[in-house]
């Protein structure tokens, strides 16, 4: 819910509560974090987003947005996880300069596991319960265990894909059943094939993460750790299963007095 309370607040000090709260500076990160184009002096509004993309773009123009804040998780847009990403084009940022609209991104630091964590945010829509963590890329721990109302593959399918709204792959190398409804999850994508023993020797039957392609060089590795240790991956998406954390830190704008606002995008699904 938007505050009816809201401010305009220079560019410079938005900036600054983000630095202060993610702490980009704790991490290594090959993507871009911070303020990626500076255009507006006061922040009307704040713009959330998965991705930085046309589709993005788009949406901005029809709403006629200006002096506004677009805050994303990724810096490019989606693309084939085979392909290098697409920034925006010369037109796109004279069009961001023009309407007054600055780009601030966070990857590494909003992966981060807190309050706007997309593996938290993710396990919130589907009814998980976190109690340990795992998988940590350039200083950022992203991966949760969790528990939650599942007693097999069939209904963690089920559930994500009524989340997510669209069809997800399932790669079955483990059991139907489900030990103590555990389930492990990262949102986006998972690169590395030594996490899978780690899991089966928690009990873990099942992965459920975004990118799950063998197309992708690196993650392919991983379908055969997952199969040796009897772990099935339920691929939803890489943007389906990191959109929550960003319609989820529009709280934190809100709560600093400015309005924001969630932008959907269409889903890529050739990552499945």
């Amino acid at each position: 819910m938007i505050s009816e309370n809201t401010v305009n607040i220079h560019e410079k000090d938005i900036c600054r509560m983000l630095d202060e709260f993610f702490q980009p500076g704790r991490y290594t990160d090959l993507a871009p974090n911070g303020l990626l184009l500076s255009n507006a002096q006061v922040i009307d509004k704040v713009y959330t987003a998965t991705f930085s993309s046309e589709e993005v773009l788009g949406k901005l123009r029809r709403q006629g947005a200006h002096d506004c804040l677009l805050f994303t998780h990724h810096p490019g847009a989606q693309h084939p996880e085979s392909e290098p990403p697409v920034y925006f084009s010369d037109r796109d940022k004279h069009y961001m300069k023009e309407n007054r609209i600055s780009h601030y991104s966070m990857h590494l630091p909003l992966d981060q596991l807190g309050p706007y964590a997309p593996g938290i945010a993710l396990a919130g829509e589907m009814e998980l319960t976190p109690y340990s963590s795992f998988f940590e890329e350039g200083g950022a721990m992203m991966g949760v265990i969790c528990t939650g109302p599942f007693q097999t593959v069939q209904q963690v399918l089920d559930k994500t894909e009524l989340v997510v709204e669209h069809k997800c792959r399932l790669y079955q190398y483990g059991e139907e059943n489900l030990q103590d409804g555990k389930i492990a999850l990262v949102a986006g994508g998972c690169e590395g094939a030594d996490i899978y023993e780690k899991l089966r020797k928690a009990g873990v039957r099942l992965f459920v993460t975004g990118v799950g392609t063998k197309e992708a060089d690196w993650f392919a590795p991983s379908h055969e750790a997952a199969r040796q240790q009897g772990v099935s991956i339920l691929a939803a998406g890489h943007y389906s299963t990191e959109k929550f954390a960003l319609k989820s830190v529009c709280r934190f704008f809100e709560e600093r007095g400015l309005k924001a606002e969630f932008i959907e995008e269409t889903p890529l699904l050739m990552d499945l």
